[in-house]
């Protein structure tokens, strides 16, 4: 799938009839397991941010086009989930020319706890400098933690996610906030509000603010294909380089571990 027109093909995927899908287990739980940032299922995820605009920079931009894999496992008797990342597509504009190649692989590995309905992980998280170009990556070994909590409800799923992460020579630090927002629909479809606020401790900093639409079916053999499309405005936005509109697409596949 090409990166520029994987918002299209998520677009689509959603308008697909309903009998393309299996019939759910429950008006909620399909969506639920389907969005959870700790559902124990292994998952690929293909996502696209586009950012059209970037403060400060007048005729830039960026893409990232993100390829995710998620295992979980139960390394030394402990629940675990495990994730790598790394846009396979980045690229970066401005009127001097454009740059286009691999972004910096993100790897983090975290402990699952349950009670009862809610989930807590913790775990450490690792930065490689993969990046092709230097617009395209921090060009730093880092290293950091990553938290996420989430928490069913009848209505649809809310979670939070944490990281902080700081370069080894100590010149970047860089503390993420995401917290997801769903809200359940009929026939799989949701609303999700997924910004990721990214503060570059004394760089810059952007708060984003998302409203979207998404869709999770199930396929007869278990496997179950998310499709979603979120428009993200920046309602804090601070230094050169950051998106102050952009779009986060994407196509999220799950399958039953045996």
């Amino acid at each position: 799938m090409k990166p520029a027109r994987s918002w299209k093909a998520a677009l689509l995927a959603l308008l697909l009839p309903a009998t393309a899908a299996a019939e759910p287990s429950s008006r909620n739980g399909q969506q639920n397991d389907a969005n959870n940032p700790l559902e124990p299922k292994a998952a690929l995820q293909m996502q696209d941010y586009i950012q059209p605009i970037l403060s400060g920079r007048p005729w830039a931009g960026a893409n990232q086009f993100f390829v995710r894999g998620v295992l979980p496992h139960d390394l030394l008797g402990v629940p675990q989930l495990a994730r790598a990342s790394l846009p396979v597509v980045a690229n970066a504009w401005d009127p001097r020319g454009a740059a286009n190649g691999i972004g910096d692989l993100t790897i983090f590995d975290m402990a699952v706890k349950s009670f009862g309905a809610r989930k807590i992980g913790a775990g450490p998280l690792f930065v490689a400098p993969t990046a092709s170009d230097p617009s395209l990556g921090a060009g730093k070994w880092q290293l950091g933690v990553q938290t996420v909590m989430s928490m069913p409800h009848e209505w649809g799923l809310t979670s939070i996610l944490s990281a902080y992460q700081q370069s080894t020579d100590g010149q970047l630090k860089t503390l993420t906030l995401q917290p997801l927002l769903f809200v359940n629909l009929a026939d799989g479809y949701y609303l999700r509000s997924t910004g990721i606020a990214t503060f570059n401790l004394g760089l810059n900093s952007v708060i984003p603010v998302g409203f979207g639409i998404g869709r999770a079916f199930e396929r007869p053999n278990g496997r179950v294909i998310n499709v979603f499309v979120e428009p993200q405005y920046s309602v804090l936005q601070t230094g050169p380089g950051v998106p102050s509109f952009q779009v986060f697409a994407g196509v999220n596949l799950q399958f039953p571990l045996r």
